[in-house]
């Protein structure tokens, strides 16, 4: 897949265009019917199926200071996108300027310099200023500019409709298997390997402690059986780990949200590494505890109990 970090208008391309636009935050279920259907329909005329994210996302340019918790990062929309099939990706600099395009203006740069035939999109898609183009008036622009508009319906999985922000509120509510089901894969957070208290070595559990380099969507307060992965990309190391999310409650000091990793079976220096953990099951709450000594006890039977939820699993190669 080749990947291009600029704006359309400098690219030329070699055969007509099968597009879809959106964040892709996560490469949910419903993400990858609609990049089926663009793959589709640009393999039988063998024309180019395109991606294009604008990029940062347009609420953080719209209203600084504004984060929406993300489902991942970009490199991994850009792998996901990349194993779909998608032919190219373009990551659009979104601006003010950007945002004040009308849906015409917006769609001839589009039908200009990506020789765009076919745009497929979600039903409740929109875009230009004011979001005012609908669905509907896209409809109309391809009839006057000359390209077809395909409305994918909303995507359903287990009689729940599959979105982000759904997803998003099975995560915050530490309902990690709901989000699963939804996002097809486990829900994950990467980030950098950091120095932390030392607390956990303290304890007899030393931990990995997290940094996420972006704004991702973190689970709710809680102890996870999880997978731990670092490492080649193309065959990162994988571990089964306990992963703590929370304050801390049981010491008086410890006030900011921390993500720890005890990785099982593993002795070795993390600092500064990537890391990525894929979130299985919840095992329990976050609990203060009335002495340290009632706390490791309950680490240990953490331990057992995510040895217990991990067993029967084993990481796909697509998470």
């Amino acid at each position: 897949m080749e990947v291009f970090r600029r704006d359309p208008e400098s690219l030329e391309p070699d055969r007509p265009t099968v597009l879809t636009i959106g964040k892709f935050d996560g490469i949910h279920r419903g993400h990858r019917h609609i990049l089926e259907v663009v793959a589709a329909r640009a393999r039988a005329p063998s024309w180019q199926s395109a991606v294009i994210i604008l990029w940062p996302p347009p609420p953080e340019v719209l209203r600084p200071g504004a984060q929406i918790p993300r489902l991942s990062t970009l490199a991994e929309r850009e792998a996901a996108l990349a194993a779909s099939g998608i032919d190219v990706l373009i990551l659009w600099p979104f601006t003010l300027e950007l945002s004040r395009l009308s849906p015409r203006e917006f769609m001839l740069r589009l039908r200009r310099h990506l020789n765009l035939r076919v745009l497929v999109i979600g039903s409740d898609f929109a875009l230009g200023h004011k979001r005012s183009g609908t669905a509907e008036v896209l409809q109309e622009l391809g009839r006057e500019l000359g390209f077809e508009v395909v409305v994918a319906p909303p995507y359903v999985h287990e009689g729940q409709a599959v979105s982000s922000s759904r997803i998003r509120e099975h995560l915050s509510a530490g309902h990690v298997t709901q989000a699963a089901r939804l996002l097809g894969r486990w829900p994950t957070l990467t980030g950098t390997v950091v120095r932390g208290a030392g607390r956990g070595k303290d304890l007899g559990f030393p931990t990995a402690n997290l940094h996420l380099d972006e704004p991702l969507a973190v689970p709710g307060h809680g102890i996870y059986a999880t997978f731990a992965t670092f490492g080649a990309e193309d065959d990162p190391a994988v571990h089964q780990a306990v992963t703590s999310i929370g304050v801390r409650p049981t010491f008086e000091d410890a006030n900011e949200q921390t993500i720890e990793t005890f990785l099982l079976h593993f002795d070795a220096d993390l600092y500064d590494q990537t890391l990525r953990l894929h979130f299985v099951e919840k095992l329990r709450d976050e609990l203060k505890f009335d002495s340290v000594e009632a706390l490791i006890a309950q680490m240990k039977r953490d331990v057992t109990d995510a040895r217990a939820a991990l067993a029967s699993h084993e990481l796909p190669a697509e998470s």
